[in-house]
């Protein structure tokens, strides 16, 4: 892969998007707070989500969510967010919402030909994305039924115990005596929805997003402008005569991310240095030379550099891409597919993500979220599922697509052993 591929705009794009989603986000969750739109969300969802069907409700609304939009980080900054806040609301053990969430929110970035990380995995491997989607059936669609019916009896277990009719109704009255609530508070998350879905950018979907809550929050809540920019900045406060309610509310602001953008900061930095030293190559590529024309331990050899990528570089495009570099040309050396190696990245780069304490991925979904990684850890299922299948597939051959005659070149074709030339 030309150096200046892998050295430009991918790293780039690491280094400043993802900081710049945080940042925005942390302002948008303050106008959305002080528009209602959030309390509106929260308020419905009370009255219209049952507790015992609310894991399987959630998984399913943040799966349809990120699906349309093509982002993990979009679906957990808007819908998640006020997922966690009905979820809080009806009993449920936070760590178990979370889980939901961030299953349906990182399915929908994989599995939707929207998303950055599925165009890039199909790219890096030579595949086409469609043809990548389609492959990437065969692991997720059965791990996600699986995860599905964990959840399922999950919220039947929890549902029934956490719920409080008493804590309910007070949510619900402090809800409708501190903020107008009616179909006007929607029209901000209707536009950054209808937005993402258009295929217009992360960063500008959210900022519109920004400027829609701060209109609807003048124009319909009554803050003034001085108010609002101050909530952007500090953080929305309420103080609405519950103090659950003022818990669940006040959130959000610029500063409230500062430390997410940080660490985040310092991960794609410590990245930079082991990708320009040679040492990434240098610990993954022996592993490279192990898999010795087994497609298992081809497999088991893209996972392993996957994971390790993912861990070093806090980062699933960076996992996309040095994977892909590594392990292209070993799966058409022995004539496989190129889906194969596009849905080995995305099943454990992508989806494996979250469960990365230190990760971005996982640090994104913790403070949009407010549940610890180390929390949800246990309840990200399909993170754990669907490798599992990968594994099965590779070992028996099933689904393991193998290159057309008029595909395969005369001549061997050689791992690189160096990412960039």
């Amino acid at each position: 892969m030309p150096r200046n591929l892998v050295n430009g705009p991918y790293k780039g794009k690491q280094s400043f998007e993802p900081n710049t989603i945080i940042l925005v986000v942390g302002v948008m969750i303050a106008t959305w707070m002080s528009s209602g739109t959030i309390p509106y969300v929260i308020y419905w969802g009370l009255e219209i989500i049952s507790p015992q069907y609310f894991l399987i409700t959630a998984l399913i609304l943040a799966s349809a969510t990120s699906l349309s939009t093509g982002t993990s980080w979009g679906t957990l900054g808007t819908v998640g967010l006020a997922l966690m806040a009905v979820g809080n609301a009806l009993g449920v053990p936070s760590p178990m919402t979370a889980g939901a969430i961030i299953c349906g929110a990182f399915f929908g970035d994989k599995m939707s030909p929207l998303s950055d990380s599925t165009i890039l995995a199909s790219s890096v491997s030579g595949a086409k994305v469609m043809t990548h989607v389609k492959h990437m059936l065969w692991t997720t669609v059965p791990a996600y039924v699986i995860t599905a019916v964990i959840f399922l009896f999950l919220g039947l277990n929890y549902g029934k115990e956490g719920m409080n009719p008493q804590q309910i109704q007070e949510i619900t009255s402090a809800l409708t005596q501190n903020f107008n609530l009616s179909w006007i508070q929607l029209i901000p998350l209707v536009i950054v929805l209808a937005l993402l879905i258009k295929g217009v950018s992360s960063i500008v979907s959210l900022l519109m997003g920004v400027f829609s809550g701060l209109i609807v929050a003048v124009l319909n809540q009554g803050y003034g402008l001085s108010e609002i920019f101050n909530m952007m900045t500090n953080g929305f406060v309420i103080e609405s005569g519950s103090k659950l309610v003022d818990t669940i509310l006040s959130r959000g602001g610029l500063f409230s991310l500062m430390s997410s953008f940080l660490v985040v900061y310092l991960a794609m930095c410590v990245t930079g240095m082991l990708e320009e030293s040679g040492i990434l190559s240098a610990l993954v590529f022996p592993l490279v030379k192990r898999t010795e024309g087994s497609i298992f331990k081809i497999t088991l050899v893209t996972k392993l550099i996957a994971f390790i990528t993912n861990a070093i570089g806090s980062s699933m495009l960076l996992t996309a891409i040095v994977t892909g570099s590594l392990m292209r040309n070993v799966f058409k050396k022995n004539h496989f597919a190129p889906e194969n190696l596009s849905r080995n990245i995305e099943d454990v780069g992508t989806i494996g993500a979250p469960i990365i304490p230190w990760n971005s991925n996982a640090i994104y979904a913790s403070q949009m979220l407010g549940v610890s990684p180390y929390a949800f850890f246990p309840y990200v299922y399909l993170a754990f599922i669907t490798p599992i299948f990968d594994i099965i597939y590779a070992a028996t051959g099933f689904t393991m697509k193998k290159l057309k005659p008029e595909e395969i070149d005369s001549e061997d074709v050689q791992p690189t052993q160096k990412i960039s030339s």
